[in-house]
């Protein structure tokens, strides 16, 4: 037989496909790391639907904020965002208490005064409360329901013939205590009433175990998620230094303030310490409810699809679904609130929604970030991992390179995250001219110095020049002035 060449002599054909590449990272995916005993031995379990009752009990606080993750519409679902859930050793903090001896036989006096007066110290803060009519009480929770119609930031309860007055913060600062009043009105420390002398106050305990810290830079090694709940309460110093950790990572810390004096504390030091990943819901009603209150928060601020089109969104005048509002706020509060950057929930016209504030950026602002540092990274890797070839170290490949910046930046407009707008201020990098025309007509300019001007150790090392983006923020309206003049 004739000798045939073979076809791949003359034409040889090879197949290669292109290299895979990184998936996005889903910043609208949350953790809780839960201090309750769990029904499973794995590290961690995943959710798409609010069945963590069958783990950890349909009675559990994780399963209320479970439940509460899924609640609104829209939610980090719909964001693309999964759940899960990491056991935690972290131990409780507990909040300093006053209980009184059994006074049960006292009520008969508390209905004669008109206009009582208690004098409580409250986490070292003197609270003297006063104009108490308790003329029409009947039992010990009467009692109760007219010392909280005074809204005093403590909670109260009746616990078998006593009542007991316990801090709404957390930890050795947390404490409460009774003394003699002073002034006008009937003295309610004496044995005819609260029987101050015999009332026993406990001090409050800071949280203790392994910190959420440790919890979350060990979780994030097994899998990524962009925000961080917990079911631990926490004194003021845990929550800083939980801060102050997760402000170095790829993810947002969302916390309650439970004691609504405790804004101008915890809330000024987070925001003074410039820990904008920490968002903070102040919300007095009751610890549980708090922890509920926060987790609807976050699936409310993890709720954006960023691969949309205008899908951004804002906290304030959001309503947070099953959650009354703080029945505790006042125009002091509201104004602490303001001033310190912690978000509120209250009631406007029967209407119950969050007032969203400053911490170092609005909550929005804060996820937008998130989500555009992710998809940049993700972006920049892709482009140099897929390709079969190298990536020249030309003004070509720098286009490139920064084309796949830019797509990210499209995304970013087109979410509503960014606009198009006048730069307000300096010109940071890059031409004059060409900076302000991109953020007034594109709403982002990204700029890299020719190759030429490289520095030969960079080139030799096969680093690419640095590449600059600048981002215009499309912002939010939440508030308006409005003046009329009429004439007759």
């Amino acid at each position: 037989m004739a000798y045939e060449v073979p076809l791949s002599y003359t034409i040889n054909v090879s197949l290669s496909a292109t290299p895979s590449g990184l998936a996005d990272f889903n910043t609208n995916s949350i953790a809780i790391f839960s201090n309750e005993p769990a029904g499973f031995s794995e590290p961690y379990q995943v959710y798409i639907s609010p069945n963590a009752d069958k783990d950890f009990g349909s009675g559990s606080l994780t399963a209320r904020m479970t439940t509460a993750l899924f609640t609104p519409v829209p939610n980090f679902r719909t964001g693309g965002g999964v759940l899960y859930i990491f056991p935690f050793k972290g131990v409780n903090a507990t909040a300093g208490s006053l209980k009184t001896a059994d006074i049960s036989a006292n009520v008969t006096n508390f209905q004669k005064v008109t206009n009582g007066s208690l004098n409580l110290t409250i986490d070292g803060t003197p609270t003297l409360i006063t104009g108490l009519d308790f003329s029409a009480v009947q039992t010990l929770n009467d009692i109760v329901t007219v010392i909280k119609g005074q809204n005093p930031d403590v909670n109260i309860t009746v616990d078998n013939n006593t009542i007991v007055f316990t801090s709404r913060r957390y930890g050795t600062d947390s404490s409460v205590t009774i003394s003699a009043a002073t002034g006008d009105g009937t003295d309610l420390n004496g044995a005819d009433y609260f029987n101050g002398e015999t009332a026993t106050s406990s001090a409050g305990t800071n949280a203790s175990g392994e910190t959420l810290a440790d919890a979350v830079k060990a979780a994030q090694q097994q899998v990524y998620f962009g925000g961080v709940l917990t079911t631990q309460y926490q004194d003021n110093a845990t929550v800083l230094a939980n801060s102050q950790a997760i402000q170095a990572m790829d993810c947002d810390y969302f916390e309650t303030i439970t004691s609504l004096k405790n804004i101008a504390v915890l809330g000024k030091d987070i925001q003074a310490a410039g820990l904008g990943k920490t968002r903070s819901l102040a919300y007095s009603n009751n610890p549980q409810d708090a922890k509920v209150a926060i987790a609807t928060y976050a699936s409310i601020a993890k709720s954006v699809n960023y691969s949309g089109t205008a899908t951004s969104n804002t906290l304030n005048l959001k309503t947070l679904t099953g959650v009354l509002p703080d029945s505790g706020l006042n125009d002091t509060y509201l104004v602490s609130a303001q001033t310190n950057g912690v978000d509120i929930y209250g009631n406007t016209g029967g209407l119950s929604v969050v007032y969203s504030n400053d911490n170092n950026g609005f909550t929005d602002e804060i996820e937008a970030d998130l989500w555009l540092k992710k998809a940049l990274e993700v972006a920049g890797f892709n482009y140099l991992r897929q390709t079969n070839t190298k990536i020249p170290q030309t003004e070509s490949g720098m286009t490139g390179l920064k084309g796949a910046y830019a797509q990210i930046c499209e995304r970013g407009i087109n979410n509503g995250s960014y606009a198009p707008g006048t730069w307000n201020g300096a010109i940071p990098f890059g031409d004059p001219e060409d900076f302000l025309t991109n953020i007034e007509n594109k709403g982002y300019y990204i700029y890299s110095i020719p190759l030429s001007q490289q520095a030969q150790t960079d080139r030799e090392a096969r680093k690419a020049p640095l590449v600059q983006i600048a981002l215009k923020r499309s912002g939010a309206f939440h508030f308006s002035d409005v003046i009329v003049n009429i004439q007759r």
